[in-house]
């Protein structure tokens, strides 16, 4: 089906909305999410392609906390699923609404620019998720075979990824972007610079045979190597 791709036996990405993936992880329970996308339609419709009801989602892990990947959540429980939440315990209070949503790095020129400017449409203040709990670096879920958290930090301040070893797969969130060509997440949309470029290296150390973004088309075949690539043409 166009716009799904099954990345491992019971992991399949789709789109969102148009540029935004989020993922599908299929258990016994019924269907976890990692990422929810924005606050506008799609998810649902993503979702009742793969034949998921909202009622079968028993839980979403986040990436992070950005509208574009938690925003999803509203609709999500009003259609009457999303179970329990979790994100990076640094992202913890921007998605229970008791923080906003962090600057970006204000040591470039294009970062202080949009710490300036508004939010573009759809990327607003999202709906709280008063019950979302803390995700922390080296935490192990019996999910697909067993998923670590992996502590990312750069694009947003609890940014993670979930390694799915037993399928040789990393979930990256926004670390990096594969729109046109694989590069770091734009400095203007990072809260650190130079902390992104070290969770890309922390990334490559997992050595993953297919490594999932947010944006963009997955990444296979010598990983590693073109994340290492990606560091050396960003230096």
């Amino acid at each position: 089906m166009s716009g799904i791709v099954e990345l491992a036996d019971g992991v399949l990405q789709v789109a969102a909305q148009p540029g935004i993936n989020v993922w599908v992880l299929r258990t016994d329970a019924g269907a976890v999410l990692v990422d929810a996308g924005l606050a506008a339609p799609g998810l649902l419709r993503a979702l009742g392609r793969l034949g998921v009801a909202p009622r079968d989602v028993v839980g979403v892990l986040l990436t992070h906390g950005h509208p574009d990947h938690a925003g999803g959540l509203s609709r999500l429980r009003r259609a009457g699923g999303g179970g329990w939440v979790r994100v990076g315990e640094p992202d913890l209070a921007t998605v229970r609404g008791l923080a906003p949503q962090p600057d970006s790095d204000p040591s470039t020129r294009l970062g202080r620019l949009m710490n300036r400017l508004p939010p573009p449409p759809g990327f607003g203040p999202t709906d709280p998720v008063a019950d979302a709990s803390a995700l922390t670096d080296g935490d192990h879920l019996d999910i697909a075979g067993g998923l670590r958290v992996v502590a990312t930090p750069g694009h947003s301040p609890g940014h993670v990824a979930f390694h799915l070893p037993a399928h040789d797969l990393v979930i990256g969130g926004d670390a990096l972007f594969n729109l046109f060509s694989l590069r770091p997440a734009p400095g203007l949309l990072c809260s650190d610079v130079p902390a992104n470029r070290r969770a890309i290296g922390t990334i490559a150390d997992l050595a993953p045979g297919t490594l999932g973004l947010a944006h963009g088309s997955p990444v296979a075949g010598d990983v590693t190597g073109r994340l290492r690539q990606v560091l050396a043409d960003a230096s």
